[in-house]
């Protein structure tokens, strides 16, 4: 059985298309690194790494790889959910999201600590398929996958390893 979305949350029929949909999430984590429980957590992975951008960037990977367990939005609402600009917190109370609210999560932790990083869109024709995230660390833009749980910072999605059976392993909630 699913969830109820939450209140405000929107869905795809809020978007007219999969590009209007990531205009919307690309933007997002601007806002959502204002909001006082995201900055709690980014000055406390800030401070605990030392102030050291790789630090940061490790710890926040972790966080949100494998505190925030991975499912999908059909399983837990029935449909996509996208929580509204700056109103992402409730992540850290469900402990559970999907592709796009966990790189959204780890760039808002980014820039609330001034550090450059983006979402990056993984299309499948016009589909938007997956989301992962980017972080720049000295001059280079750092890959930063956070639904498989083999990923290493560093590593694109195609390349994390993949298990004996030759599938991903998802750090995945279960119902």
């Amino acid at each position: 059985m699913t969830a109820p979305h939450p209140p405000g949350h929107l869905t795809d029929s809020d978007f007219r298309s999969d590009d209007e949909k990531w205009a919307y999430l690309a933007r997002a984590p601007e806002l959502d690194a204002k909001e006082r429980r995201i900055l709690e957590l980014a000055v406390l992975l800030w401070e605990a790494a030392g102030r050291d951008p790789r630090g940061f960037a490790e710890l926040a990977h972790a966080y949100c790889r494998d505190v925030i367990l991975y499912m999908t939005d059909t399983e837990q609402f029935g449909s996509e959910d996208i929580a509204p600009a700056g109103k992402l917190g409730d992540v850290l109370d469900r402990k559970v999201d999907d592709c796009d609210a966990k790189a959204r999560l780890f760039v808002a932790l980014a820039l609330a600590v001034k550090l450059r990083a983006e979402m990056v869109p993984h299309w499948s024709a016009a589909r938007l398929a997956h989301v992962s995230a980017k972080i720049m660390i000295g001059r280079t833009w750092v890959p930063v996958e956070l639904t498989l749980a083999r990923a290493r910072l560093g590593e694109e999605p195609k390349d994390v390893p993949r298990d004996v059976t030759g599938r991903w392993n998802l750090n995945e909630a279960r119902i």
